[in-house]
């Protein structure tokens, strides 16, 4: 089976906002590309919010669902209580009639599952079986534990999810069901595929959406059926699994969490030693999951959320209701295995090689902007070690590295090359500028208007016109020098370049070339004159002759022709 997250390659833009979203840093940096390392994701979803190009891709299992459906099973819905705050119908009862359009034999609340977890829970608190209870509702947050608190396990309390149990619930009155757990959820997918054998496929609310719109199946918009109340429904909202078990007398405190960074806070202070007699409600999700990573409460305000939750989970009448329901007879427990991220920690002198890389050689390189995706530059140094990032993803060190090349190329430029503002001041002047005007150095005359050096009058031409000059043959007659001007202006940032290459020595060349061409054209033609004299001459010479050998032979050849007679 493919993994639930991965990528399109053809959207990342290299932006790094998915690395500086995730908690546990699972994303590796390669060709500019980022991709997820599967066994170090605790799939939060965050990087999958985050992505403004939309690049990371939530697996889509709305095939298999369809398949099953085609195939003539007994497809059951198990609803996330979170349901109610996503899609606008007054309940579970109405939602139900969308998914048998869409051919599901019958829909459930998942909170029937909620209601049998938090009573587990507080047989565990009567029963006093741990110092510290953390909820195993949130499947991140177990995977959290798993793969980087693993000293904390034991601090889980050992019970299904309310996804895990209400499918077996299902599967109890209908063996043969096919279940389809939806959820706002990614990590549920995760979890079904680590629990073989109880839920049969996971649809995300997106997926829903998605599967609703293809059928042209439109939602009326309805408020929520107060009167149908059920405490078990808070279940998705903060404090929600608090809100709905009994806590007084116990002798246990009640703690919520909600956010990873917070979580992670919690179980560090767990694995201390710290919390003892606590039961911990965590949720991976800031507002728990009504906020979920496919929900519409990222793109829309969570408090409405919450104001749904609330009025579709209290009766109308001032009454604990919630769910009747038979004694299950499956087992609840769960194992819970430890799946440790090893990472080996590198070498400190690996670490100083990496950060003079990157240019910090001193504590006061190091800033720590957190541009890169991580929060300090030698946790950056550090993932550079195990091939997760790339040095060149240090903004600081990109920009300077990018300037310096930027003031050589200045600097080193054989044109003179000159910055104005607007109002033709010098703003900054080359070396090779500052030759060409025989100035000793920059500050001399920077900030002097540039009539002080010469005429100001094309510079003004560009600034009116708004059309560059490029390469205009010219004299500067107080330096005894032939220029190329070319005079660009950006309007962007009210400034002009000034870019002048001097044509001394090759005009020069030139007229040099043209006065020794003129020579040599002089001398050609005289040389072609006088040889023509003589050609003539020669001529007129070899005329005469012709004519007195015509002769003398006429005179010859009568004289023989009259000897003959």
């Amino acid at each position: 089976m493919m993994d639930v997250l991965s990528l399109k390659k053809a959207n990342c833009k290299n932006c790094h906002k998915c690395i500086r979203a995730c908690p546990v840093k699972s994303i590796r940096f390669v060709d500019n590309q980022a991709k997820i390392i599967t066994q170090e994701c605790i799939l939060c979803g965050r990087c999958v919010v985050t992505c403004p190009q939309n690049a990371k891709r939530v697996r889509n299992d709305l095939t298999e669902v369809m398949g099953a459906i085609g195939s003539g099973k007994r497809v059951i819905a198990s609803v996330a209580p979170s349901f109610i705050a996503h899609f606008p119908v007054a309940g579970i009862e109405e939602f139900e009639t969308y998914l048998k359009q869409l051919g599901f034999f019958a829909a459930r609340e998942t909170a029937q599952g909620a209601y049998i977890v938090k009573s587990e829970y507080e047989k565990m608190i009567k029963e006093k079986k741990q110092d510290v209870i953390i909820s195993s509702c949130c499947h991140t947050v177990v995977t959290l534990i798993q793969k980087y608190h693993p000293m904390a396990i034991s601090a889980i309390a050992p019970v299904l999810s309310p996804m895990m149990t209400h499918a077996k619930m299902i599967k109890e009155e209908y063996p043969d069901a096919y279940v389809v757990f939806i959820s706002p959820c990614i990590s549920k997918k995760d979890e079904m595929c680590k629990v073989p054998g109880v839920v049969d496929c996971v649809l995300t609310f997106d997926e829903m959406e998605q599967w609703l719109q293809k059928k042209e199946i439109v939602l009326e918009k309805h408020s929520v059926q107060e009167e149908e109340g059920r405490v078990s429904r808070f279940f998705p909202r903060t404090g929600g699994i608090i809100d709905c078990m009994y806590t007084q007398g116990t002798n246990y405190k009640y703690l919520t969490v909600d956010g990873i960074e917070n979580c992670m806070e919690a179980i560090k202070e767990i694995e201390n030693g710290g919390l003892k007699g606590y039961f911990i409600e965590m949720s991976a999700c800031e507002g728990s999951c009504i906020n979920g990573p496919s929900t519409k409460a990222y793109r829309e305000n969570i408090l409405g959320s919450r104001v749904r939750v609330n009025d579709y989970a209290k009766p109308k009448e001032n009454i604990r209701a919630d769910f009747d329901l038979p004694s299950v007879k499956f087992n609840l427990s769960r194992q819970i295995p430890s799946e440790f991220v090893v990472e080996q920690e590198p070498p400190q002198s690996a670490i100083i090689e990496i950060l003079a890389k990157m240019g910090k050689t001193k504590p006061e390189d190091e800033l720590n902007c957190g541009t890169c995706g991580y929060p300090t530059c030698r946790e950056k140094a550090k993932a550079v070690y195990k091939g997760k990032a790339d040095i060149t993803m240090c903004l600081p060190y990109m920009k300077e590295r990018a300037e310096s090349f930027s003031d050589n190329v200045f600097n080193v430029s054989p044109n003179a090359i000159f910055v104005l503002d607007d109002k033709l001041c010098i703003l900054q002047m080359n070396n090779a500028a500052c030759h060409l005007f025989n100035i000793g150095n920059e500050k001399a005359v920077k900030g002097s208007m540039i009539v002080e050096l010469l005429d100001p009058t094309d510079f003004e031409q560009v600034l009116e016109s708004g059309n560059d000059i490029i390469d205009k043959k010219m004299y500067l007659a107080e330096y005894d020098k032939y220029v190329e001007l070319s005079v660009v202006l950006d309007s962007e940032h009210h400034s002009l370049f000034g870019i002048m290459k001097d044509i001394t020595q090759e005009h020069r060349r030139n007229e040099k070339y043209k006065e020794r061409r003129a020579k040599t054209i002089d001398i050609t033609d005289k040389v072609v004159e006088k040889q023509m004299r003589i050609v003539q001459e020669i001529a007129s010479l070899l005329g005469e002759t012709t004519a007195e050998t015509k002769i003398a032979l006429t005179s010859i050849k009568s004289t023989v022709l009259s000897e003959d007679e």
